[in-house]
């Protein structure tokens, strides 16, 4: 299939590793420029080298902080500046806040919310004005799946919940640009949460890590297998593509079926 994509310019956040180091190499096969950003050097880079390796694409690296407005300024400036233009922004880069009800402070609550919230509207911010010139863009945030089902696991569900509703906000009023706008739920049992997920369910259970790693691997979705970082990803390339233009506004889970509820 021809997505209609090469050489298309792609921002990736958090693209050193997990969901985003997963989209960028996707994007990068379908012939996409990509720049990948995240807060520490050594590992983007690291990442960015991995990239051009496989792919042979034209990868840049910019480090920068998602909560810091003049980063991520900064960053949509330098991309483009160097390639030229921007078509394409995939908002990954968060963090994460785990705990239990009121047991989770106001900063922990804000500092998750203002790095992968606001981050991702800053981002926005920056970024639409390039699309809008050329009349034609894509934007796909990641959300998670705690948005639909609730896990009681800290701060997540709330987040992901109002990057839905921004993203839809965003969708309607931009349409008239050529600019589609979905997120995409991953579901990838190799993302950068894994470790952070065995330790929540190790301490409120009361077992070990051990034991809690058991747990969650017992857990096996409908496709009968884990779903993958890799699997967000060629999702986040389709909607990216010249075929999605019609797709818009919309919420994707790639979880391999895990979520049991129904939405009309």
């Amino acid at each position: 299939m021809e997505y209609g994509i090469t050489g298309r310019v792609a921002i990736v956040t958090g693209g050193s590793r997990g969901v985003g180091r997963a989209c960028a190499m996707a994007l990068a096969r379908e012939g996409a420029r990509v720049c990948i950003c995240a807060r520490r050097p050594g590992p983007l880079e690291e990442t960015a080298e991995e990239i051009r390796r496989e792919t042979g694409a034209e990868v840049l690296a910019i480090s920068a902080d998602m909560e810091q407005p003049d980063d991520i300024k900064r960053m949509v400036a330098q991309v483009a500046e160097h390639f030229g233009r921007i078509d394409i922004l995939v908002n990954n880069a968060a963090n994460f806040a785990y705990g239990e009800d009121l047991g989770i402070g106001d900063d922990a609550w804000a500092h998750h919310f203002n790095v992968k919230f606001f981050g991702y509207l800053r981002a926005l911010r920056e970024v639409v004005p390039h699309m809008q010139r050329n009349h034609w863009g894509r934007i796909v945030n990641i959300g998670g799946g705690a948005a639909r089902q609730v896990t009681g696991m800290g701060t997540s569900g709330p987040n992901n919940a109002a990057i839905v509703n921004m993203t839809k906000i965003m969708s309607d009023s931009l349409a008239k640009d050529g600019i589609t706008a979905n997120v995409v739920h991953p579901g990838a049992a190799d993302s950068d949460r894994r470790a952070l997920q065995i330790e929540f369910r190790a301490q409120t259970r009361g077992i070990s890590l051990e034991e809690a790693e058991r747990e969650i691997d017992a857990n096996v979705p409908p496709i009968g297998r884990k779903v993958l970082s890799a699997d967000s990803a060629n999702m986040v390339v389709f909607l990216a593509s010249e075929a999605a233009a019609a797709v818009t506004g919309q919420t994707i889970s790639v979880d391999g079926g895990a979520n049991r509820a129904v939405f009309y």
